[in-house]
């Protein structure tokens, strides 16, 4: 059996988790990062932003390791770390691209069938200039624009919607499993992917990575769209909102989940530290 730690992995979401919802900052959580880094601890991003979003970010990080992007589209793997990599896997430069979702251009012409069937008016991120991204999300003119180049995944937003609920929810979903897709909800937008999601990216991730028996998974997020990601994992530990509460559709599908103790990277650092230090945190309170 493993250690503590010994081949531990750590998966995370990024905006309102490790990143900060308002600046994308993640400044408190260096000492868990540092932490992870002296223990050798793989740190997975596993998002809904963009390969070419995540590649910058994963160095300014200083990580050299795996990251997922668009809610599971893909598993993009250092070369390195995968010199067999399987069949369908394609090699780009020094990265091993793992595509498990459905192109963009089948998405688009998708939604606008699903959007009708809904019953409402959306507009997705292949509508909207960089400026519109970057109004919508917070991200710079630069950020946004990077945010735009979508491969497996489209975001998109319903036109006058006063609050979010589960019966809308319920029907976009719908709708799109007729067509074999998915809608999910993030932090700030719906998302239209292929029959993919973060849990499956994160199994797949685990297939194909060499560990000793008994190594645990860990796994922090904060919205609907990390329920598969948090049920692939050996822990799963859920981040409240600013506030310090919790997305009702994440904590009744995960009540027994550890909680961290306070949202953003100041919470992510302390519930990878605890974890680090083998301790157990509380579990979520409905």
């Amino acid at each position: 059996m493993a250690g503590p730690g010994e081949g531990m992995l750590v998966v995370t979401d990024l905006d309102g988790t490790l990143l900060d919802e308002t600046t994308y900052g993640f400044e408190p959580a260096r000492p868990a990062l540092e932490a992870l880094h002296a223990r050798g601890v793989p740190l997975v991003l596993c998002t809904s932003k963009t390969r070419a979003e995540l590649a910058p970010l994963a160095a300014r990080l200083g990580l050299d390791s795996p990251f997922i992007v668009e809610n599971g589209g893909a598993v993009i793997v250092p070369a390195h770390l995968l010199p067999a990599p399987p069949g369908w896997a394609r090699r780009e430069g020094d990265r091993v691209i793992l595509p498990l979702g459905v192109t963009r251009r089948a998405l688009v012409a998708a939604l606008p069938e699903v959007a009708r069937e809904a019953g409402v008016a959306v507009r997705s991120f292949t509508e909207m200039r960089a400026a519109e991204i970057s109004a919508l999300t917070g991200l710079g003119p630069d950020e946004a624009a990077l945010a735009g180049e979508r491969e497996y995944d489209e975001p998109f937003v319903v036109l006058d919607l006063t609050e979010r609920n589960a019966a809308l929810d319920a029907r976009l979903d719908e709708a799109a499993r007729a067509r074999g897709l998915r809608v999910t909800h993030g932090g700030r937008l719906y998302h239209l992917a292929g029959p993919t999601d973060k849990g499956r990216a994160v199994r797949a991730l685990v297939e194909l990575r060499p560990a000793p028996p008994g190594a645990s998974t860990v796994g922090l997020g904060d919205a609907a769209n990390d329920v598969p990601m948090l049920r692939s994992v050996d822990r799963p530990i859920v981040m409240p909102r600013p506030g310090g509460v919790f997305d009702p559709v994440l904590a009744a599908a995960l009540p027994r989940a550890e909680r961290a103790p306070a949202p953003g990277p100041g919470g992510w650092a302390r519930a990878v530290l605890a974890v680090l230090a083998g301790e157990t945190l509380p579990a979520v309170a409905l």
